[in-house]
């Protein structure tokens, strides 16, 4: 049963969102498995681990059957569109973390310190639009 266009989109991105995340947790999840490191109420075992992955393949699966169903295909993003999302990802993160925008997380900025966190803040911000630059609009001379 096909989904009008919209509808479509809309679950093509929740399956695209849900296979990124899956991804990610996996990489995760083996990394602990291997990894002893931390302490024993951080530790995951290769139980859980295994578990994990096990519940994460039936996600999978669903997900797989309700785009059958509906008739929708996730189509890999091109390289420029992933970097694109990921670079605005970073840009929020930035934005959210100045100083004015953190009043509710305690204590003001010492001046210093906020000075020092807006330099920090701003370099940073300069350097991803510099990598947009560079990979997006092919400025390859920064």
């Amino acid at each position: 049963m096909p989904l009008d266009e919209l509808h479509a989109r809309r679950l093509a991105t929740v399956g695209k969102m849900f296979d990124a995340a899956l991804d990610r947790m996996e990489l995760i999840l083996r990394s602990a498995e291997e990894s002893s490191d931390g302490s024993e109420s951080s530790r995951i075992t290769a139980e859980q681990a295994r578990a994990g992955r096990d519940k994460m393949a039936t996600i999978r699966s669903r997900l797989q059957e309700g785009l059958r169903h509906f008739s929708v295909q996730l189509q890999r993003p091109e390289p420029k569109q992933m970097l694109a999302a990921e670079l605005s990802t970073l840009w929020v993160i930035l934005e959210n973390a100045r100083p004015e925008r953190m009043k509710g997380y305690g204590r003001e900025f010492a001046p210093q310190d906020r000075a020092e966190w807006e330099n920090l803040i701003r370099a940073l911000m300069h350097e991803i639009e510099q990598i947009r630059g560079i990979v997006l609009k092919g400025k390859v001379k920064v």
